[in-house]
């Protein structure tokens, strides 16, 4: 299984991990990723029907949190990740926050869940496509993970309302404010949204900087490779005010505390 290695102890880490650059990928990559993905659906049509049994007597799902952990840490033990954490204790057990993080690569979901699943219960805010996947999409919809469609302004804005709604009464909700993955590592401009959702809802925005994910399956290459993935959890920031301003004001301090964990060249 993949290991949380505080920061004291990365001596002899992988040389592919944060910050490093992508090689191609070999045969035994794909067969591990292949198996990854295996693995990821089997534990799903398991996970479906567990959940539906589940969920009279537990309406909080706690069940489902700590199988999503298991389900991140056999994924990524399989393509042979191990997961660096540092900051954890900022994320305080109980609190719903809005989360905001940077995004390199679909190893990121896995690392979030495998650090924070266990302290704030979470969920993601993803694109409307991957809801329509089957078994995927279902299971996303089952256990309120919240979809956006990002090319329509209206249906954005409730969109965010449920996220809300989600932060207010039941979990904490991760945002990736760049919008999509970076191709390149390098940290792109955030938006509004995250913080629009915080300010509404008074929670606390935790930023959280994800390294290294990128250089070991970057966008649009299939298979990922073996190496090391470092999580940073800053503290958290005040619930955002209401005014353009002070949103804006908000939103640039959580990306200065994303950029301040990442490589100095992938910064700006």
């Amino acid at each position: 299984m993949p290991s949380l290695v505080p920061s004291d102890a990365r001596d002899g880490r992988d040389a592919r991990g944060a910050g490093a650059t992508a090689a191609p990928a070999g045969p035994l990559e794909v067969v591990r990723t292949a198996l990854a993905h295996a693995w990821a659906m089997l534990f799903l049509v398991v996970l479906l029907p567990l959940g539906l049994l589940c969920f009279p007597f537990d309406p909080r799902q706690r069940m489902h949190d700590r199988l999503s952990v298991v389900w991140a840490r056999g994924a990524l033990w399989l393509v042979g990740v191990r997961v660096e954490a540092e900051g954890v204790q900022h994320a305080r057990p109980g609190e719903r926050y809005v989360i905001a993080a940077n995004h390199q690569s679909t190893l990121d979901i896995l690392a979030l869940l495998v650090v924070l699943q266990g302290r704030t219960p979470l969920r993601f805010l993803a694109k409307r496509a991957l809801f329509r996947v089957p078994v995927l999409g279902w299971g996303m919809r089952l256990y309120g993970h919240t979809p956006v469609d990002r090319g329509r302004a209206r249906g954005a804005l409730a969109d965010l309302g449920e996220a809300q709604r989600n932060v207010m009464q039941r979990w904490s909700t991760v945002f990736f404010p760049e919008g999509t993955r970076s191709a390149t590592g390098r940290l792109l401009p955030f938006r509004l949204g995250a913080f629009r959702t915080a300010s509404a809802a008074g929670a606390r925005v935790l930023p959280v900087t994800v390294d290294g994910a990128g250089a070991l399956q970057p966008k649009g290459r299939y298979a990922a490779a073996p190496g090391v993935i470092r999580v940073v959890v800053h503290p958290p920031l005040d619930p955002p005010g209401a005014s353009l301003e002070e949103l804006r004001a908000s939103m640039e301090a959580c990306r200065a505390a994303v950029a301040s964990a990442l490589p100095e060249g992938v910064q700006r």
